[in-house]
């Protein structure tokens, strides 16, 4: 059986070359079991999931990396992943109603953005990086980030279908200056040789191919290491906490309102729709706490 719900490093002995490969299954089938989506949006929204999996391996951060596709006139009208630096995930997709269009990523997403963004908690400054979403492919709009925002050559193939989700995404590190301009040389060739030969790598195969035989087919004239994997699961972060925040940040006036109306407030995660509900007493303990208005949080 096939490796799953794994994460694995590598990298080239003779140059400074790095990868990250992912497979999802059970995680990728949790994700996406509450959600009733078009192949091509599940196909999109799989995708995402790997790639940000292979974000959380790639870039330094303690919290959570969120990957966003916002803004788009297409039929994607919006679409979140998010991990964590435990290499937990989830993620969530909305189609317009009504919408139609193809099956190319193109025509999933019509204009709109990518916004790349961390939130590490503690006092540590969220940050984000922004590009449009003007590629052929989701893999070539997160290669134009890390071009953009991490100034890291990159290369990245994706692929999902109802069964699993994966992803390989490779990087060229920058050379040492005191090792002189042939040694520059010498790195760009072995990157534009190793570009060449992912660029070959079909969606098919890097589903079903083991990442130690993947990276032989692919690499196998060059010397790899391969790293131990590490365990990706899917996990919902939201609590009913975190829906008491939410509410504080409507106002008492807003509350009341809804469950005169409605008898009490019921909150369902977009992400796992777990339901969370809060009458009239939970509400007046929610109020009676003096907490200020809260920022709005995403469940």
């Amino acid at each position: 059986m096939i490796e799953a719900d794994l994460l694995r490093r590598f990298l080239f002995e003779s140059a400074p070359l790095r990868g990250h490969w992912v497979r999802l299954s059970r995680a990728w089938i949790e994700a996406r079991e509450h959600q009733h989506l078009p192949a091509p949006a599940l196909a999109l929204l799989g995708e995402s999931l790997a790639a940000v999996a292979l974000f959380s391996a790639s870039l330094k951060f303690k919290g959570t990396l969120t990957l966003q596709l916002e803004g788009s006139s297409g039929p994607v009208s919006m679409l979140v992943a998010q991990a964590t630096d435990e290499r937990t995930l989830r993620g969530v997709a909305h189609v317009a109603e009504g919408a139609t269009g193809g099956e190319a990523f193109a025509e999933l997403v019509v204009g709109g953005r990518l916004v790349v963004s961390v939130e590490q908690g503690g006092g540590v400054t969220a940050w984000q990086g922004i590009v449009p979403l003007d590629g052929q492919s989701l893999a070539q709009c997160l290669e134009r980030y890390f071009a953009v925002s991490e100034q890291l050559p990159t290369m990245i193939v994706l692929a999902a279908n109802a069964e699993g989700a994966a992803g390989l995404l490779l990087q060229k590190l920058p050379t040492p200056e005191s090792q002189g301009e042939g040694a520059a040389a010498a790195v760009q060739d072995v990157w534009e040789e190793a570009t060449a030969l992912l660029g070959t790598l079909g969606g098919d195969e890097l589903l079903a191919t083991e990442p130690a035989e993947l990276l032989r087919r692919l690499f196998g004239s060059h010397d790899l290491r391969l790293f131990d994997g590490e365990p990706v699961r899917f996990a919902c972060r939201c609590s009913r906490e975190r829906v008491a925040s939410m509410l504080r940040g409507l106002g008492a006036a807003e509350v009341d309102s809804i469950i005169a109306e409605q008898g009490a407030v019921t909150v369902t995660c977009e992400f796992c729709q777990r339901p969370y509900r809060f009458d009239g007493v939970d509400a007046q303990r929610l109020f009676a706490q003096g907490c200020r208005p809260a920022r709005a949080v995403r469940l």
